[in-house]
């Protein structure tokens, strides 16, 4: 989930160059990424849904925006209403139906610090995604893009490959501070690092993740994927409290990413 950052107010964006901006929306930062091909656009991912996306979207672009979760997390599909065509692996509808609606991200952002005052912007009920298939390319005209099924951070987890830059999308399966695989809705361990085998062979020259520090070489996906195989090798991580009161495990590797987990994803 998200990561310990201070409130942001406003939805900003910032042009990274090669057609693409990176949007960071509050009440935390959230990033989301709008990829622009000749015929339209693609939207990666779309916070807690506080404000309009679309709004700030016109701003840059006039294009029909296609709107692609990489996961169904609440503070990553919560804006998902202002679009038409929103698309998610089927693979996490479950935890889409669980926490995209307006009341759980309600009770998201009342746990966060003055979350309160920003209820009033919060976006409705997002519809349920269409499904989206792995391995499964999305044509912006004259841009390609590939879908490519990861599950980890959730069992229905996916990473995009944007094919003209070499920029992956990779939502919260791969992050510079910390990994989360302690969700109820995690993959085991395991399927984690078989995910992370298929993203090797990938000619990638960034990794875009879903929090901040959010822009990262491309070194990072194997450190990730070193810490994860660590684990399944016996290193031992510290119990940490959760929000929720429960534990959970944190194993920091030498290189400086940390992997969380349960004892039931090992």
């Amino acid at each position: 989930m998200a990561q310990k950052n201070s409130l942001q107010d406003e939805i900003t964006y910032t042009c990274l160059g090669n057609g693409i901006y990176n949007f960071s929306s509050p009440p935390v930062g959230f990033q989301q990424y709008l990829v622009l091909g000749k015929e339209k656009a693609l939207l990666i991912d779309t916070g807690i849904g506080i404000g309009s996306l679309k709004n700030a979207i016109k701003k840059i672009t006039e294009l029909p925006i296609m709107v692609i979760n990489t996961h169904g997390h609440p503070d990553h599909v919560g804006g998902n209403a202002e679009f038409d065509l929103t698309l998610i692996c089927p693979a996490d509808l479950d935890v889409f139906k669980q926490m995209a609606g307006k009341a759980f991200r309600e009770q998201d952002i009342f746990r966060m610090p003055n979350g309160s005052r920003f209820l009033s912007q919060l976006q409705p009920d997002p519809p349920t995604p269409d499904g989206v298939s792995d391995e499964e390319k999305i044509d912006l005209g004259g841009r390609m893009l590939k879908i490519i099924y990861t599950p980890g951070h959730t069992h229905g987890s996916i990473c995009i490959f944007d094919e003209e830059t070499g920029t992956l999308f990779s939502g919260d399966n791969i992050q510079a501070k910390e990994t989360a695989l302690k969700e109820w809705n995690s993959s085991p361990i395991e399927t984690f690092v078989n995910s992370l085998h298929r993203l090797e062979s990938l000619p990638i020259t960034k990794i875009m993740g879903g929090h901040k520090p959010n822009i990262n070489e491309p070194e990072l996906l194997g450190k990730v994927l070193r810490c994860a195989q660590a684990i399944l090798d016996g290193a031992k991580g510290s119990k940490i409290p959760t929000r929720d009161g429960a534990t959970c495990i944190c194993y920091e590797s030498p290189e400086g990413v940390s992997i969380t987990y349960t004892e039931h994803n090992v």
